[in-house]
């Protein structure tokens, strides 16, 4: 196959999945890791790719972000929300990021007397219609696309709260740590872990070991993970070097909790 074919078809799978890795190169088109890397630059070349290690992500950070409205609520996520309910306490000072897990635990909470900020402006409506739930919202630039605030307006807003939890999605989880390809969404999740004092991390297992451009912070300013399936050995390792608390929901019988004697 020549490379010009080859380049098409890569593409057309980029296009399709939004990512491709150096191994499903190599596994697809019969090509040697040299191959599949020089192929990656060339596209790279053309603008339609953004090189990121072990292979390439489409160019535009909102594809690599499925758009908020239409992310899917799946059973998985609702479990891990309904998890992450219990942490939560009457009277409570909570912080809460952009994330569709997150908006459940918003939604299923029934602590009283807690005050909520937040950067987005779903989490802020469905909370606002509770009277006895004071919030606060983040603002700076919006994010149509997010539906959100992001930037430094953002964080300025954010470094004026000291919150007991941050509840806090992510896009990917890898052993270096949490990774998002926007590079705003980035900055502003990283002002919410600095600002608190206990880091909640809400995640299906489709979040495990990968990674974008933009780091957002190390697995060690991570407190406590939820998730549905554990992560595979190297990384569930990382975590309990770190003395992070790894909840499974699918198997609560088992969940572990790391550091702990």
């Amino acid at each position: 196959m020549s490379q010009k074919i080859r380049l098409k078809q890569i593409q057309e799978l980029l296009n399709t999945q939004g990512e491709v890795s150096l191994e499903e190169i190599m596994s697809r088109f019969h090509v040697s890791r040299d191959t599949a890397r020089r192929d990656l630059v060339k596209l790279e070349e053309t603008g339609s790719v953004i090189r990121v290690k072990g292979g390439a992500l489409r160019s535009s950070n909102h594809d690599q972000l499925t758009k908020y409205l239409h992310r899917e609520v799946t059973k998985e996520k609702e479990l891990i929300a309904k998890k992450a309910c219990t942490f939560i306490h009457d009277n409570g000072f909570i912080m809460f990021d952009t994330s569709t897990t997150v908006e459940c635990v918003a939604r299923y909470m029934n602590a009283k007397g807690t005050t909520i900020v937040t950067n987005s402006i779903d989490i802020m409506n469905l909370l606002s219609e509770r009277p006895e739930t004071t919030v606060y919202l983040a603002g700076g630039k919006f994010n149509p696309f997010q539906r959100n605030f992001v930037g430094p307006q953002t964080a300025a807003a954010l470094k004026a709260y000291k919150p007991d939890q941050l509840f806090i999605g992510a896009c990917a989880i890898g052993l270096e740590g949490l990774s998002s390809p926007d590079e705003q969404e980035a900055f502003t999740k990283k002002r919410m872990i600095q600002s608190a004092r206990k880091v909640i991390l809400l995640a299906d297992h489709t979040k495990f070991h990968k990674e974008f451009f933009h780091k957002v912070c190390d697995l060690s300013e991570i407190d406590v993970i939820i998730t549905d399936i554990a992560p595979q050995p190297a990384l569930k390792e990382l975590l309990e070097k770190h003395s992070i608390e790894l909840i499974i929901t699918t198997n609560e019988e088992e969940s572990e909790r790391y550091g702990e004697n």
